[in-house]
């Protein structure tokens, strides 16, 4: 208990929104202390995971923007937390969200692109606007970050951090659309924000990056006058390194209009485990323009030696040479957004419906990793049909696709989003009463919540599927479980839900002997699915054999006899067998 004790008090200090770098580096000390893997994640306290989960998309971006942190390190944290949200039952899409922000302090521009995609599609709501900004601006792109803001007196805001963010990404943007007074509606809107002191700072850097490259530098030496600067302890490195790229912006317009020998009149002491940054007010233009060079190139170097690559100095030593006349010719809008798909064929399900099919018979035979870029991009259109395309009168139509939406997100990997998507066919399903395919997503929701660990989501699933089968209809046992074969599309989970069906439906079968040829068909085709699973699940099996012996003395005639014949059986290597009499 002193371990996760340990780890509790450490969390107190740790900010949910903007930890300082003093309480990241704590709880990771607090964690690093004893052997992660021997502290099992399933021992740890609620009130840990809870206060964990809470921290941790912050923290980890936090612990990757100090340049001190070794990569391995790094790893082990993520590592560390998706294990304690998997052994608890808890998305672990925050953590993909906080990979996709800590590929811009790993120099990962590429991979950040691709991380983002994924994120997005497997996410099942609103988009990180963290993890987008981070991504559009390695891309110089901020597709859906513009929006007009109003620079209302004391204007209430829901998110001042999040406001603050997209307020501060679009004024670059603004300037490079010359919608000027767009620019200056968010810049005033984002000066009237009240921020904690390490988020205003980076609001700071926002801000003299945009006057900067517009030219304002009398403005903006008159914002540095008067703004305090009293985060600088508590502020990263990734932090500080952009503010000084804003302030460098600013020094380098004032030298080009002859200011640079007067004095700087402002006094800035910067005291990091990086380097420190140190000017008086009596210190010229010019001399702080090769101060504040100097200290961003030193940090990125130190980013530079930690992630392996130049990704960090290449990046801020293009917005320290970027020039205004320049800004129009970057991608905006084409490089983040996903890519628009045709209306005709977000319209046309039916084609939708059978590339998807497609695409997971290929991954079954050749492995997903051969198909995954036309999967990815396949799935991002059948998720932009199923939330624009409304048709009543084809909701056939809509939960076949639907469920073979799910099946192939769960093959990517987006088992919590596949779950999710299954759950709502069921439900969707069992309002126009169909059992078969309310089953097939009940029993898949539950599959896909076994294969991400949450075992109790998985039970309630399955005990839900197995609720629904008390309503299974009678007639046509052929053609229904035909129905559910299909829908379950997999031989190993129709094996399962045929299993259980039969147990459902065995019983009454004294009372009724007409249950026993139902009965009989699920078990030949439970015998036909497992003759398809390279290994079958043995307790499905065990249980098949218990339902057939249980009807075997009511045979297929009008007396309730057993014919003189074979029947078949289920074999515990999936192979069907005939026994004879």
């Amino acid at each position: 208990m002193s371990y996760w004790g340990d780890i509790a008090r450490a969390l107190h200090d740790v900010d949910p929104v903007c930890p300082s770098r003093v309480a990241a580096a704590a709880l990771w000390e607090a964690i690093a202390t004893d052997d992660v893997e021997k502290a099992a994640p399933g021992d740890a306290p609620d009130q840990v995971v809870q206060a964990v989960c809470a921290v941790d998309r912050a923290w980890l971006v936090q612990l990757g923007q100090d340049p001190g942190t070794r990569k391995e390190s790094l790893d082990q944290a993520i590592a560390f937390c998706q294990r304690l949200r998997t052994a608890h039952s808890c998305s672990t899409l925050p953590l993909r969200y906080a990979q996709v922000e800590l590929s811009a302090v790993l120099g990962l521009r590429n991979e950040a692109l691709e991380r983002l995609r994924e994120a997005r599609l497997f996410s099942f709501g609103k988009t990180d606007t963290g993890a987008v900004l981070a991504t559009a601006r390695m891309h110089d792109d901020y597709s859906g970050v513009i929006s007009t803001a109003t620079a209302t007196p004391n204007r209430a805001e829901a998110d001042p951090v999040e406001t603050a963010r997209g307020l501060g990404a679009v004024l670059v943007p603004y300037l490079a659309h010359q919608r000027l007074v767009e620019a200056e509606d968010a810049f005033a809107s984002l000066s009237r924000l009240r921020l904690p002191d390490v988020v205003s700072l980076q609001s700071l850097g926002d801000r003299f990056e945009y006057l900067g490259l517009s030219s304002q530098w009398q403005r903006a030496i008159a914002l540095l006058r008067h703004s305090p600067m009293t985060a600088v302890s508590e502020a990263s490195a990734w932090s500080l390194m952009n503010t000084a790229v804003g302030l460098a912006l600013v020094m380098r317009e004032a030298n080009r209009a002859d200011y640079g020998n007067h004095a700087l009149g402002a006094s800035l002491s910067w005291t990091t485990p990086w380097g420190n940054l140190e000017l008086t007010a009596w210190d010229t233009v010019v001399h702080a323009y090769d101060v504040m060079t100097g200290f961003v190139r030193g940090i990125a170097q130190r980013f530079d030696a930690r992630n392996g690559n130049n990704g960090v100095s290449y990046r801020v030593e293009m917005r320290m040479a970027a020039e205004a006349s320049g800004l129009a010719s970057r991608s905006y809008g084409t490089v983040t957004s996903a890519v628009p798909a045709d209306r005709t064929r977000l319209r046309n399900q039916g084609a939708l419906l059978k590339e998807v099919r497609e695409l997971l018979t290929l991954s079954r035979g050749y492995g997903m990793e051969s198909v995954r870029q036309r999967a990815m991009s396949t799935a991002e259109t059948v998720s932009a049909s199923l939330s624009e395309v409304v048709d009543d009168s084809a909701l056939e139509l809509v939960v076949d696709l639907r469920l073979a939406f799910g099946r192939l997100l769960a093959a990517l990997g987006a088992n919590e989003r596949a779950q999710k998507e299954h759950l709502d066919t069921a439900e969707l399903s069992l309002s126009q009463g169909w059992t078969e395919t309310a089953c097939a997503a009940l029993a898949l929701a539950s599959h896909a919540a076994q294969a991400r660990g949450d075992r109790a989501a998985s039970g309630r699933a399955w005990r839900q599927c197995r609720e629904s089968m008390e309503s299974w209809p009678m007639n046509r046992p052929g053609e229904r479980c035909g129905i559910l074969v299909d829908a379950v599309g997999d031989p190993l989970v129709a094996v399962q839900v045929l299993s259980a069906l039969a147990e459902v439906l065995v019983e009454g079968v004294e009372e009724d002997h007409s249950r026993a040829s139902i009965v009989r068909e699920i078990i030949s085709r439970a015998s036909d699915q497992a003759s398809r699973c390279v290994s079958s699940p043995q307790n499905a099996v065990k249980s098949l054999a218990r339902v057939e012996e249980r009807i075997a003395p009511y045979g297929r005639g009008r007396g309730g006899r057993r014919r003189p014949g074979s029947t078949a059986t289920i074999m515990s290597d999936g192979q069907a067998a005939s026994g004879g009499s």
